[in-house]
């Protein structure tokens, strides 16, 4: 099997860095390649994010609409951390811990009202 590809070469005009692409793509411009590789960098980015930060290992769902749902609650999720952060004045993985400390007891204690106890003899506040 013998396949053409096409050697695109972008220079950043700020850096005047060059990007260099290989595409078997002949109808699109330079330009749009270079967006192309640009958006689909960004999807990249946010992934790493993910696995990273938010400690997820792997999509539940392989779907379109599973994966929909986890992506708008991992930037919910983020965006709640990062909230939390500013409100509290912390660093990233400091307001990451402490917030899953809070959330683990608000749900541990919930749970321990719905079971007809007192939650205030488990935590000390």
């Amino acid at each position: 099997m013998e396949t053409d590809f096409r050697l695109v070469v972008i220079k950043n005009e700020k850096t005047f860095k060059e990007f260099w692409f290989i595409s078997n793509e002949f109808e699109l411009s330079a330009k749009e390649i270079s967006d192309y590789y640009r958006k689909r960098w960004d999807i990249e980015v946010f992934f790493r994010f993910m696995k990273q930060e938010l400690n997820l290992s792997h999509l539940v769902s392989l779907n379109k609409n599973g994966i929909q749902v986890m992506v708008y609650m991992t930037m919910i999720a983020s965006m709640l951390l990062l909230i939390y952060k500013k409100a509290n004045n912390l660093g990233y993985k400091t307001a990451k811990r402490r917030i899953t400390m809070e959330l683990r007891n608000m749900i541990i204690a919930n749970f321990i009202v719905f079971a007809g106890g007192d939650p205030t003899k488990v935590f000390k506040t």
